[in-house]
């Protein structure tokens, strides 16, 4: 898959079926479109392109209601790239960009500058400003300029549909193990390691500490987690949130990785989040702790193994 960020580069791949969205977290509702975004992509024999948008529309609009993201565009890319599409469109977002009309927008982006053949989108994309355009308006703006469009249904999953606003709310739960079932995969966090108070190496637990985090970190407590490191996996004991133990009330994200003693200061690492293990909680001495960091390793590598 190719990533495209620069607009004078369109060339490329004019004349394809295009699917718009934020697409964060890329979960099993959008895997469904863009899956029949590449059917559809093939039955044509054109390019399948995915648009999305940096900075989101909303930073710019209300950025006090900018809700955290659950993915990166990096891991967008990734994970699209695994369902076979061909390029991804990361549009620059600017004001003049969010002003245009519904109609302006179709024009100018679907027809003139990406030449598209047909579409595809969810039931409820909406486009233009203030969200002007809905899927009705797409049905008859596709319809004019004689391009197919095809409408996915939601996808729902335990009990309801799945969107990125749901899946923020497990997340910030903790319900990781229901967040992985929307979303169709593991919830990755990634940030780069950064010196600590070397307080887990003292206790014989060494850690890692992520900083510079993107994304929508989970509710604080321990979890069970795997990490993808130089071509090996490992087993990861994540705590996120304070150390009551030692009266240290700073938030952290700190990785323990079973079974691996290098240095990885200013590294960036990726943990893929399985499942939560239990709460924070302050323990009477240090002896006490380490018994519980013993215990917490045993179900981490059981809940792992079993993935």
């Amino acid at each position: 898959m190719q990533i495209i960020t620069q607009l004078d580069q369109v060339a490329s791949f004019q004349g394809g079926v295009l699917s718009i969205g934020n697409f964060d977290g890329v979960h099993r509702g959008h895997q469904a479109m863009l899956c029949r975004l590449q059917t559809e992509s093939q039955k044509q024999g054109v390019p399948s392109v995915a648009m999305t948008f940096d900075p989101p529309p909303v930073a710019l609009i209300a950025p006090h209601r900018v809700p955290p993201r659950l993915s990166t565009i990096a891991r967008k890319a990734e994970l699209i790239a695994k369902l076979g599409i061909d390029y991804l469109f990361v549009y620059p977002t600017n004001t003049d960009f969010l002003n245009q009309t519904a109609d302006h927008f179709f024009q100018q982006i679907v027809i003139e500058q990406l030449q598209a053949v047909g579409m595809v989108e969810g039931e409820n994309f909406f486009f233009g400003k203030d969200r002007q355009g809905d899927i009705k308006r797409l049905e008859q703006l596709t319809s004019k300029h004689h391009l197919f469009l095809q409408v996915i249904d939601a996808v729902s999953a335990a009990g309801g549909m799945i969107s990125s606003t749901r899946i923020r709310k497990l997340i910030s739960a903790g319900e990781i193990e229901e967040a992985a079932e929307c979303l169709g995969h593991p919830y990755r966090i990634t940030g780069t390691v950064v010196h600590g108070d070397q307080r887990g190496t003292s206790l014989g637990f060494p850690t890692a500490n992520l900083a510079e985090i993107e994304t929508l970190i989970p509710g604080e407590g321990v979890y069970a987690g795997t990490c993808l490191y130089e071509g090996n996996q490992y087993s990861a004991a994540i705590n996120i949130g304070s150390n009551p133990t030692f009266s240290d009330r700073q938030n952290k994200f700190e990785v323990h990785l079973i079974g691996f003693n290098e240095d990885l200061y200013g590294q960036e690492l990726s943990v893929d989040l399985v499942a939560r293990c239990r709460d924070i909680k302050k323990f009477v001495n240090r002896s006490d702790l380490q018994e519980q960091l013993k215990v917490d390793i045993r179900l981490v590598q059981q809940i792992t193994i079993e993935q």
